[in-house]
């Protein structure tokens, strides 16, 4: 039987694992994020630190991790408020991790906690098409692709393409 991972919110304390998890995200899987990893290798503590506790207790902000019993962090989502709309970003597990459902976890609870805080609002987000397993579980949790795509910027000539969920008709 395989190990588990618990999908729950970031806590404040975290910190560090998180940047660890992120800077894994960023050296393994370097297109599927508009940010590099010499920029975020270079984030002070401080910052890191204001990260966290955003994503752990934020209003507007959340973020959610996936960790294993021993407390290792395994997987992240996160989303924020832009243009009056929760953005999705961040989503990634560790590839020893991948197949278990743990991306459809993190997205199922940054849904719910957006649905709680944020509801009524359409939900977007932005990925690299060429992350086939993060669009297969966008489109089955009803994100549709826009049609607005721009240049990835540190990856010439890739790209992320816009995509958005809208709440269910009331």
């Amino acid at each position: 039987m395989r190990p588990q991972a618990t999908v729950r919110r970031l806590r404040e304390e975290e910190w560090l694992a998180f940047r660890d998890l992120r800077l894994d995200a960023l050296r393994t899987d370097p297109l599927a994020f508009g940010s590099t990893l010499d920029r975020e290798s270079a984030y002070p503590e401080a910052k890191w630190r204001q990260w966290c506790g955003d994503g752990a207790t934020g209003g507007r902000n959340a973020t959610f991790v996936a960790a294993t019993v021993s407390g290792e962090l395994v997987g992240m989502v996160g989303t924020f408020v832009t243009e009056g709309s929760p953005h999705v970003w961040g989503m990634w597990t560790r590839p020893e991790w991948r197949r278990r459902g743990v991306g459809r976890r993190l997205m199922d609870s940054v849904l719910s906690w957006i649905q709680q805080y944020m509801p009524g609002q359409p939900t977007v987000l932005d990925v690299n098409p060429s992350q086939a397993t993060a669009v297969r579980i966008y489109e089955a949790l009803g994100f549709r692709f826009t049609g607005d795509e721009e240049p990835l910027g540190h990856h010439a000539p890739a790209c992320v393409r816009q995509m958005v969920r809208r709440p269910d008709p009331q």
